[in-house]
């Protein structure tokens, strides 16, 4: 469970007042921070979580600051609501690594599952592929970095994803009886798994076969082709880089 976390927002606003009493109703220590960018100097330094709960009128230069505490540090974002944002601004914040809920209604132990999911200092990736010189090699290529499970196939995967936490999925685009977008289907359509990460890792270069899996809303695309340190760039990049929606 997160211990501890920081909720910027004007707590005059009735849904802003609602949420941070939710998540005060929790084992968590909640710190309230008055949206100015002078009030952010209160963030400490270290590892923290901090919810933005966005508003109309709110002073943009508060995600400009978030935006290089994050830089300098290690600040994992979770925005709440929506405003309004000139071009420029809405350029700035669609590159800001967050995880983001576009309404004030949302599932308080989700936003926590997800923090806790944070937490872990090294990422859980599960790769899925019917070649086993594939599954090994990219087991050499990331295994400095994150814990790699491996397995062969689509049916395994969704067996292993039901049993194992998992922070990312690797998954090859064909594969005998379950394909990879079949694979990916299934995580969708499975209620704990909807919003889990998959990347594809793939020979698969047609767009034809890109535009096939669009709709399912992968993280990436990433080709075979590639070379293992831009595939491992590539995980790397991802979990530094992260933009969720969640809907």
């Amino acid at each position: 469970m997160i211990k501890e976390m920081y909720v910027v927002g004007d707590d005059s606003r009735l849904v802003v007042k609602s949420l941070m009493n939710e998540l005060k109703a929790t084992e968590c220590e909640v710190h309230v921070i008055y949206p100015e960018p002078e009030y952010l100097n209160f963030i400490c330094n270290v590892p923290v979580h901090l919810v933005l709960c966005l508003s109309e009128g709110m002073d943009f230069d508060v995600i400009r600051k978030l935006s290089k505490i994050q830089k300098d540090g290690n600040l994992n974002i979770y925005t709440v609501g929506s405003m309004q944002m000139s071009i420029d601004e809405q350029e700035l914040y669609d590159k800001l690594p967050s995880i983001r809920f576009p309404t004030y209604s949302l599932d308080i132990s989700l936003l926590l599952d997800l923090m806790e999911k944070n937490d872990v200092e090294r990422k859980r990736i599960l790769v899925v592929d019917d070649e086993p010189i594939m599954l090994r090699n990219i087991k050499t290529w990331l295994g400095k970095d994150f814990d790699v499970s491996l397995v062969n196939s689509g049916q395994t995967a969704l067996q292993f994803l039901d049993m194992h936490p998992t922070d990312l999925v690797l998954l090859d685009y064909k594969m005998p009886v379950m394909d990879g977008p079949l694979v990916l289907k299934k995580i969708r359509d499975t209620e704990n798994l909807a919003y889990l990460p998959v990347m594809f890792l793939t020979a698969q270069n047609d767009r034809e076969s890109i535009m096939n899996v669009m709709h399912l809303k992968p993280e990436g695309y990433i080709l075979k082709s590639r070379t293992p340190e831009e595939i491992r760039q590539a995980v790397i990049d991802f979990f530094k880089n992260r933009i969720v929606f969640m809907q």
